[in-house]
């Protein structure tokens, strides 16, 4: 008789189990996750000087961060009027095209800004001596209205303060606070002066970076393609670079129809505040067309403005005032945004009310500013996402269904 030998082909035998043996990209992977894992705790555990440390890396780069956006805002005019340049005059040459554009639309750009903002600061300091000359006729009706509020309340039992206000010396100490070069509010002192020098300065090098930017745009546009194909994979690269160029057209669009808006909304607030008599009609539309550039709420922000303003002025006329921005808001928050920014971003009316929320309450008037395009860019990702990842119906089942 033969001996059963031990079979060396059974399950359970340590021959036969498979070995785990992890490849190189598993490897990688991992080593990645559990580095990351790390550096996102250590960053939990120091927030902040994470924080500090970002707010001053942000702090270097912001001229050029602001310059990007200028570059941005100065190359939506730049486009169409080199065409027209192109079209107009065909025998220029063309190295004067870029040049003479770039210089038209910088002047617009800034030609605009100055002018709502010098239409404003006038209108405000007209309008608070005006309050000032006012007052004391002002405090006249307020002890008359008062006074029968007292008789009124009398008649009831209700006992109510006496109305006392000396408006001559009130207005002695407004006048003073006005016009005293040594007060608190007029003076400028030395640390405000050197931050709104910086601030200058600042913004002086974001428009020098905006201006190279757009001088050589197509070679700084080539340099950044071939670093994106060279440090990353073909396959990230080009979603990288469809991301970008999505994301260029979406902030081109929204910029374009917010603009349109604004021009429009400023153009029918004027001619509505000269039939209705209104003062400052000029400064106060240029300031509700400027803030119109915030999507949902920035034309309320112009009028809360604009209001106080003709209230300092004539009480009844900002009464008037308010009565004709909610009609106005009406016509433009039903026709004039939907068709002229709402298909331009492609974004619902609900997710734009939702970004615009969400971003006011994260990140101020700037986060009401961006937080649509960017909430547009990811709308259409997401879109894109659900496209590619729908199963694709063979052709025999479709001609069967």
């Amino acid at each position: 008789m033969t001996k059963n030998t031990p079979s060396t082909d059974r399950p359970n035998s340590p021959a036969s189990r498979p070995s785990v043996i992890l490849d190189k990209e598993t490897a990688r992977y991992i080593f990645r996750a559990l580095l990351l894992t790390i550096v996102f705790a250590w960053a939990l555990i120091n927030l902040q000087a994470v924080l500090q440390f970002l707010g001053r890396v942000l702090a270097v780069f912001s001229p050029f961060l602001i310059g990007g956006a200028i570059a941005f805002v100065i190359n939506i005019l730049l486009c169409p009027l080199e065409r027209i340049w192109q079209r107009i005059c065909k025998k220029a040459p063309d190295k004067l095209t870029r040049p003479v554009c770039l210089t038209l639309s910088t002047l617009l750009v800034l030609g605009i800004l100055f002018a709502v903002v010098f239409m404003m600061l006038p209108s405000l300091q007209e309008s608070v001596y005006e309050f000032a000359r006012n007052l004391p006729s002002y405090a006249e009706k307020l002890g008359h209205w008062w006074a029968g509020t007292v008789q009124f309340a009398a008649k009831y039992g209700v006992i109510l303060p006496e109305y006392a206000m000396d408006t001559d010396l009130l207005m002695d100490k407004i006048t003073a606070l006005l016009h005293d070069e040594g007060s608190g509010i007029i003076t400028v002192t030395l640390g405000a002066a050197t931050s709104v020098f910086s601030s200058l300065v600042n913004m002086l090098l974001a428009l020098v970076f905006a201006l190279y930017l757009l001088a050589k745009k197509e070679v700084v546009s080539a340099h950044l393609k071939t670093l994106a194909v060279t440090v990353l994979p073909q396959k990230s690269a080009q979603r990288v670079l469809h991301i970008v160029s999505l994301t260029r057209q979406t902030f081109t669009n929204f910029v374009t129809g917010q603009l349109t808006e604004a021009v429009i909304i400023g153009i029918l607030c004027f001619l509505g505040m000269l039939i209705l008599g209104i003062p400052y009609a000029g400064a106060v539309s240029a300031f509700v067309g400027a803030t119109a550039l915030i999507p949902v709420f920035g034309a309320w922000i112009g009028g809360g403005l604009g209001a106080f303003l003709i209230l300092l002025a004539d009480p009844l006329k900002a009464v008037w005032f308010v009565v004709f921005l909610l009609i106005l808001q009406q016509v433009e928050g039903n026709l004039i945004y939907p068709k002229v920014v709402g298909k331009s971003v492609g974004l619902p009316g609900l997710l734009v009310l939702m970004a615009v929320t969400l971003g006011g309450e994260a990140f101020g008037v700037l986060g009401m500013l961006f937080s649509v395009p960017v909430c547009a860019v990811l709308y259409s990702l997401y879109l894109e996402f659900i496209k590619n990842a729908q199963p694709q119906m063979p052709a025999s089942a479709e001609t069967e269904a």
